[in-house]
């Protein structure tokens, strides 16, 4: 019987050789996205289904075929998923998995199935590779001492398509975080991360996510619900006259329910930047894309800076996935 080090191994190379197979991290970093967990499983030609699971997560059949529950967030969708791609690309037999598959990986329980802890380890490195951490380290400027923060924990999995949980434990493997932050951080309530981004301003419930934008986004793709709320944080240079234009997140359906200028205290900063602090959300499921830029309105010439992304606000996935969709259209 497999020991766990070598099922989790077994896992992680299997995730690697596939992204190896589908070139997605060169997709990946071009449009600073998520990984495709759908898209790779519609172009493995393995049928995928969400429907409503009653006790279960998801399931893989070796004929092959993956079912997905649509009673979960997005994230919780993609991890499924994953596992099942998993169980599909070591060619294990059929797998009915429950709510455990998400809490196993931290298990350290050596007695559960080593087929579950392989398509475990495959979705963590299939859904949060090194590289795919290090480069949205590096786009947002962050050290790895931020990466022990978890406000920047929690956003990092927001762009990686992840849990809060899930994205700490990914971080531990990558041994881009030691295990005594790991302890630290992995208990953080995620509640308290979106309180503290939203500044007073209150939700119907926490069940949305709270993305903070900035210009380090340039040109990213966001997936998540039409319930999310953005709080967008942009440096503006108004001593000079240049204004941030955000008429174009009104034009895209989205509610500002706040629009904040801080402006610097210090004697020395007079003339300087401000901060421009706009709160939004999209109030219903949306496609689309922003772009903002930082301008003098009396001037037609080119913009100091910008801020553009693309956005798909539909939440999770129900009937045929929406790759599947994608590839006919194309």
């Amino acid at each position: 019987m497999k020991q766990r080090r070598e099922a989790i191994l077994e896992g992680a190379r299997a995730a690697a050789k596939l992204h190896r197979e589908l070139e997605i991290q060169r997709v990946v970093e071009a449009q600073a996205s998520n990984v495709d967990v759908f898209g790779a499983i519609v172009r493995q030609r393995i049928p995928l289904v969400f429907r409503p699971l009653e006790g279960l997560l998801g399931a893989f059949l070796p004929t092959p075929g993956i079912i997905v529950t649509t009673q979960r967030p997005l994230s919780v969708q993609r991890f499924t998923g994953a596992h099942e791609l998993g169980h599909a690309a070591m060619n294990h037999q059929t797998s009915l998995d429950d709510e455990t598959m998400l809490t196993r990986s931290e298990s350290s329980n050596w007695d559960y199935d080593p087929l579950e802890a392989a398509a475990n380890s495959f979705a963590t490195s299939f859904i949060l590779p090194q590289w795919l951490l290090i480069s949205q380290a590096e786009r947002h400027h962050w050290t790895r001492k931020d990466l022990a923060t978890p406000h920047v924990i929690y956003q990092l999995s927001l762009r990686a398509g992840a849990s809060y949980q899930a994205t700490c434990l990914a971080l531990l493997r990558h041994r881009l975080i030691q295990p005594a932050t790991f302890e630290a951080v992995r208990d953080v309530e995620v509640k308290s991360l979106k309180r503290d981004l939203l500044e007073g301003h209150q939700l119907e419930n926490w069940y949305p996510d709270v993305w903070l934008l900035t210009e380090s986004d340039e040109g990213s793709m966001i997936e998540g619900d039409s319930r999310d709320a953005f709080v967008v944080r942009l440096k503006e240079n108004s001593g000079a006259g240049y204004l941030w234009d955000i008429d174009e997140l009104r034009s895209a359906g989205f509610l500002l329910f706040r629009d904040d200028r801080l402006i610097p205290n210090a004697a020395d900063d007079i003339g300087g930047e401000v901060e421009r602090i706009v709160g939004a959300r999209a109030g219903e499921s949306r496609v689309g894309h922003i772009s903002l830029s930082q301008t003098r309105p009396w001037e037609s010439a080119e913009a100091l800076s910008r801020l553009s992304f693309a956005f798909d606000l539909r939440g999770k996935e129900a009937g045929r996935p929406r790759a599947e969709r994608r590839l006919v259209a194309a």
